[in-house]
């Protein structure tokens, strides 16, 4: 299904052209079963927002008992099937088992792990558990994530069986059930702990905002502020992607909210359709890591280095700007080159039809108050929730029937279903690396196959996180490479928040690296062309974004540390090596530009990069020398160099 994802307040009972969160096969009894479920999830953890969360022990199994239980019913054992009763069963299944163990938070908090026997009914319930986990993520997220979560919950027993560096002591299927289910070090880790608390509000009041039209408010603004000008349809697709991506937690969600206006309207407009779907799939990735939510991972990385949630906004907002930057750079001079034009008057909305309801970006707003005036993103999220459902009032448009605002809960907890399956999925997966020590075991690898150079180490390091990002949620990927990449970087004597910040950005742009490169298969999808030839094109398009993470790593400016002064003239600075890097690639760059200044111009980028007062300036020369000798078009030796 394209476009939204939740029905308008309206829709959903007046045969609007949304259809509700169910199949048509589902009975009644079924759907009620469902929202009842997906109406207790709800309450639940809006009165642990209100109130305050339980002990962990509790808090997370119960939100994996809500989780699954809907999952196993929503999401059949396979796609285009309809759910039998095996299903019920596991869903019946599920509650039980994890119900369970919330019912023994209390022995399970002052256990010891590995000291503490289990008894045989634990041992069954562990298996249980661990297999339910397995089961509900291959069928939400994937058969890639669960085989991964397989292969290294085998890799814990075969661990003396291995070769070097590899190897381990190895321990029993009895080890594994004590440590990844009887306590908080595997599938209950720090993951499901943001899941269950921070991320499950954002999704909901995801939900609702765009059940109130808030996704196609933002469009409209696009529209308004860059629709006019050369290649619009792009900027459009860049703007409403940016910031609807930013609260989505999804590139391929992001994909489809925004992708099914601007990917047409870019055909329609003259962009090759590869070429459209891949700027629909950057621009829509690039939502990952934009604050304030960075595809929810934002939470986990605050919770991760035990630092504040404003820190890492403020450390990641640059780099999210330079992203869009150069995507910005690389739409405006491919249209200038192509003479792709805007849309035209009547194809921009009126102010008029704007102003009226831009009320609705009040939560987004109350979210970044409260959280400067020092309040958690937890309780921040939600005020912004409550106020929205406030706000759906204001206007007859948006108001929710009960059904409709039913059917929002449903749609919430269908997305959330995903996140915490992901979640305990990368918690199964960190505690294999915890328990088996094979994060040192690869860190070592790497240094020793980069020679301890410090370069070719990052290079691996970005292939090491675009690999293991493939395929998996923005949450996932991040918690997988952090786990495998970060301890190698902080041996090459990087910044830990740097470095989280470098992982994670290779991880998110793994959406559009061909061959698992899901985003741009969306767009591809959308746009009715080849996915795959789609992500060659979007990281053919989106190259320069591979770059921000090796700038930003050498330059502590660009991640707002430093005086303000020095943070704006080195983010300047960066912007003109980017201007100067799209200008050789596009071939663009106030005019057509010779093959000389192709391979010049992007040279500029890399010097203004090196952390030396000459090697920047060096590079901001060669950025503006093409600029000087093209003003105003004068025919002399050097412009002819310059131009075609």
């Amino acid at each position: 299904m394209a476009g939204r994802v939740a029905p308008s307040a309206r829709e959903a009972t007046e045969g609007g052209s949304f259809l509700p969160p169910f199949n048509k096969e589902d009975g009644v009894f079924f759907r009620w079963a469902v929202i009842l479920l997906a109406t207790a999830f709800f309450l639940f953890h809006l009165y642990t927002a209100a109130f305050g969360t339980f002990i962990s022990q509790l808090q997370r199994p119960l939100h994996l008992a809500f989780m699954s239980a809907a999952g196993f019913v929503l999401y059949p054992a396979l796609k285009g099937k309809k759910r039998g009763s095996l299903d019920i069963v596991l869903a019946l299944t599920a509650g039980c088992v994890f119900g369970y163990l919330a019912s023994q938070s209390g022995p399970i908090s002052i256990r010891a792990t590995f000291v503490t026997p289990l008894s045989t009914f634990d041992q069954v319930i562990g298996t249980l558990a661990i297999f339910l986990v397995v089961e509900i993520v291959r069928r939400t997220v994937g058969f890639s994530l669960a085989l991964v979560s397989g292969v290294f919950l085998l890799f814990t027993i075969a661990g003396p069986h291995l070769p070097d560096p590899l190897m381990h002591r190895g321990f029993s299927w009895l080890d594994i059930i004590d440590y990844q289910v009887f306590g908080l070090d595997g599938i209950f880790s720090i993951p499901l702990g943001i899941a269950a608390t921070y991320i499950v509000l954002f999704i909901f009041l995801g939900t609702f905002m765009e059940a109130c039209g808030v996704g196609d408010l933002i469009m409209d603004l696009g529209k308004a502020l860059v629709g006019k000008s050369r290649g619009g349809p792009a900027k459009i697709a860049c703007l409403s992607s940016a910031l609807v991506g930013s609260i989505s937690g999804s590139a391929a969600a992001n994909v489809y909210a925004t992708g099914t206006f601007t990917i047409p309207l870019m055909k329609k407009m003259g962009y090759p359709a590869p070429l459209a779907g891949a700027i629909e799939a950057i621009a829509s990735t690039g939502g990952q890591i934009m604050p304030p939510v960075m595809g929810m991972a934002a939470f986990l990385m605050a919770e991760l280095l035990g630092v504040s949630y404003l820190l890492i906004l403020k450390a990641a907002l640059i780099p999210a700007l330079l992203y869009y930057t150069s995507l910005y750079f690389v739409l405006d001079f491919v249209a200038a080159r192509t003479q792709v034009a805007g849309l035209e008057e009547e194809e921009i909305p009126p102010g008029r039809a704007i102003i009226p309801r831009l009320y609705l970006l009040a939560p987004l707003v109350l979210l970044v108050v409260v959280l400067v005036m020092g309040y958690t993103p937890f309780r921040a999220a939600f005020f912004a929730l409550i106020t929205m459902i406030g706000l759906s009032f204001v206007r007859k448009e948006t108001w929710f029937t009960p059904l409709s605002f039913l059917y929002t809960l449903v749609t919430a907890a269908r997305r959330t279903v995903i996140i915490a399956a992901a979640c305990a999925a990368a918690g199964v997966v960190i505690g294999v690396i915890t328990l088996t020590g094979i994060g040192l075991s690869l860190s070592s690898m790497i240094i020793s196959l980069s020679g301890g150079y410090t370069l070719p180490a990052l290079i691996l390091i970005m292939l090491s996180s675009i690999l293991l990002g493939m395929g998996t949620p923005t949450t996932v990927a991040y918690i997988i490479v952090v786990a495998l990449g970060v301890p190698v970087m902080r041996q090459l004597g990087f910044a830990t928040l740097p470095s989280h910040l470098f992982v994670f950005y290779f991880a998110v742009l793994s959406m559009i690296t061909p061959p698992v490169a899901i985003a741009a298969y969306a767009a591809g999808e959308i746009a009715r062309v080849d996915p795959m030839r789609t992500g060659f094109v979007a990281l053919r398009t989106g190259v320069v974004s591979f770059l921000i993470p090796y700038a930003f790593l050498f330059n502590s400016a660009l991640l707002a540390e430093g005086p303000w002064w020095w943070v704006i003239l080195r983010t300047f600075t960066f912007v003109a090596g980017i201007a100067a890097f799209v200008g050789g690639i596009t071939g663009w760059y106030g005019r057509k530009v010779s093959l000389v200044w192709r391979f010049f111009l992007p040279t500029s980028f890399f010097l203004i990069t090196y952390p030396h007062t000459l090697s920047v300036s060096l590079g901001i020369v060669i950025s503006l020398v093409p600029l000087v000798l093209s003003y105003k078009g004068k025919d002399t030796y050097f412009s002819k160099l310059l131009h075609l």
